[in-house]
């Protein structure tokens, strides 16, 4: 069966982007490899909220080529790529045909709204993790609060390349 993944990175103090939403901190880790190309090559499907989308819809470059995309919205998108479709229903029943469909992994690559919605419906089963040595002081956090207490087991932790640490969840 497909796995749910996270792949996810953050500032020490818990921050995956400044309050405003940029990324400019990570730039000093571009070109570095975490591991990202093996995940693109294990996964079939990504999942993205809209914030998310509309950012990557910016970039000079689509970030997934040859995946399909399911972007997480109430909102038609404008032209979208190739492959991009839109979902705006329950998580758990998109994990479920998104399950029944694919035979490789699904990526969930946020925003924190979305990974909150994957997290709280419990379906998320691998969260590879990234602790970047810079502290932000403040921003978006890597998981926004939750009623919810969701155990995982720590399967491996790594320090890589310029102090960042790689920690690797199942859950259990």
């Amino acid at each position: 069966m497909s796995r749910v993944r996270l792949f996810m990175a953050a500032s020490v103090d818990g921050y995956i982007a400044t309050a405003d939403g940029c990324l400019d901190w990570l730039e000093p880790y571009d070109g570095s490899d975490f591991g990202y190309d093996r995940l693109m090559a294990e996964v079939e499907v990504v999942v993205v909220g809209r914030t998310t989308f509309d950012l990557i819809a910016g970039f000079p470059a689509w970030p997934y080529p040859g995946k399909r995309v399911v972007v997480l919205t109430h909102r038609p998108l404008l032209s979208p790529p190739a492959g991009v479709e839109c979902h705006a229903g329950d998580v758990a029943a998109l994990t479920e045909r998104l399950r029944r469909q694919c035979s490789a992994d699904i990526f969930i690559d946020g925003g924190a709204q979305t990974v909150r919605a994957f997290l709280d419906a419990d379906l998320i089963d691998h969260l590879d993790l990234f602790t970047i040595p810079i502290l932000l002081g403040q921003g978006i956090p890597r998981f926004l609060p939750s009623r919810r207490r969701t155990s995982l087991r720590l399967a491996d932790s790594e320090t890589m390349a310029q102090g960042v640490v790689r920690s690797t969840y199942l859950r259990p």
